[in-house]
């Protein structure tokens, strides 16, 4: 689901990831799953933010939740899983299987560990994943079912708190009115 662009400012002063006074306004889709039972519903917001040239690849990345680093460690420990099972002993296979299951889970998640600490960011960023994201929203819709829809709140997290800071400046009317709210990421 697609809504209207919410209006807020996005100063240019300077990077809102690492702080870089050479930048420009780059669009970044932010979007905010929610999960209703056995479905889930995504909507996206294209928010124009302030990056340079080094952060801009960080605006295509989304931070990793829960599901993502549980499916990277299952896809990992079945990699390793599968390669135990291989290189085995088809005879002694049985008695073996349970110590294989076992150092591929144990190996997994260590492998799994390595893997997200290698997705840190590089000084000065603040953030290897995107540097503005979306804790809540909430949506109003003028028809029942396809009807125009556009954003009553939201609440921003920003991983570079000098920039939070800038944004709160250039923004004081729509924090008032308490149709956004930002937090540090």
């Amino acid at each position: 689901m697609e809504v209207e662009k919410p209006a807020l400012t996005f100063p240019t002063l300077f990077c809102c990831n690492c702080g870089d006074k050479n930048c420009v306004n780059e669009v970044q889709e932010t979007r905010v799953t929610r999960f209703f039972k056995i479905g889930r519903t995504d909507t996206t917001f294209q928010l124009d933010v302030p990056v340079c040239a080094g952060c801009r690849r960080s605006t295509k990345r989304r931070p990793a939740g829960f599901f993502s680093r549980l499916g990277v460690l299952l896809l990992i420990t079945s990699v390793l899983f599968g390669i135990c099972i291989a290189l085995g002993n088809t005879v002694a296979l049985p008695l073996w299987i349970g110590y294989f299951f076992a150092g591929s889970v144990v190996l997994g998640i260590v492998l799994t560990i390595v893997f997200y600490r290698f997705r840190r960011p590089l000084p000065p960023q603040t953030s290897f994943y995107q540097p503005v994201r979306i804790r809540e929203a909430k949506l109003q819709f003028s028809g029942l079912m396809a009807g125009a829809g556009h954003v009553g709140y939201l609440k921003l997290a920003f991983t570079n708190p000098d920039y939070l800071n800038v944004f709160v400046d250039a923004n004081q009317e729509a924090i008032k009115t308490r149709h956004v709210s930002v937090v540090k990421a």
